[in-house]
């Protein structure tokens, strides 16, 4: 009885060490980027300025950026009393990643900008040096790290279509 007990005493503990728990159960998705946008000049403030997106404010402060949701805007910006640029500006969010083995979390989306440069020969990027042609629908759309947007601009009159009312106009 006593060579039994000694026997149990040494196996038992064995026996349980050599359970293995697998948790397969992947951790928390990372979160998802922000997005942000506004509006900016170089050269000369616009004359007015348009948007149908909630998130930016009537009377916006140029040169700030506004957190947003992702979705399709169309705006306007007029350089004097008589033309302007018109047209849509999409606007992404990069996901998070997907949580990993083991309760891992995932990684976070990088956040997005984009700042509409609102001067008279229309819209460019800050580091392409980019400038659009006249009297043309312009797509430009970039998908690289914190750039994700795509806009569309072209170049309008008073009489061609009716405007806006202005969100901001320079006083």
């Amino acid at each position: 009885m006593k060579k039994i007990k000694i026997i149990l005493a040494v196996i038992a503990p064995l026996f349980f060490t050599s359970c293995i728990v697998v948790d397969n159960t992947p951790g928390p998705n990372g979160r998802d980027g922000r997005a942000y946008f506004g509006i900016d000049y170089e050269h000369h403030a616009p004359y007015s300025y348009w948007d149908d997106n909630n998130s930016v404010p009537y009377n916006p402060i140029l040169g700030e950026y506004y957190l947003t949701r992702p979705g399709v805007f169309e705006f306007e910006y007029f350089i004097n009393a008589h033309d302007y640029y018109y047209g849509t500006y999409e606007v992404w969010i990069n996901r998070g990643g997907i949580g990993g083995y083991h309760g891992e979390a995932g990684y976070d989306g990088m956040d997005t900008y984009l700042m509409l440069i609102t001067d008279p020969e229309g819209f460019h990027e800050h580091a392409d040096g980019y400038k659009m042609g006249l009297n043309e629908p312009v797509v430009i759309e970039k998908k690289i790290g914190e750039f994700n947007y795509k806009i569309t601009i072209q170049k309008g009159n008073v009489n061609d279509r009716l405007a806006q009312q202005p969100k901001y106009k320079n006083s």
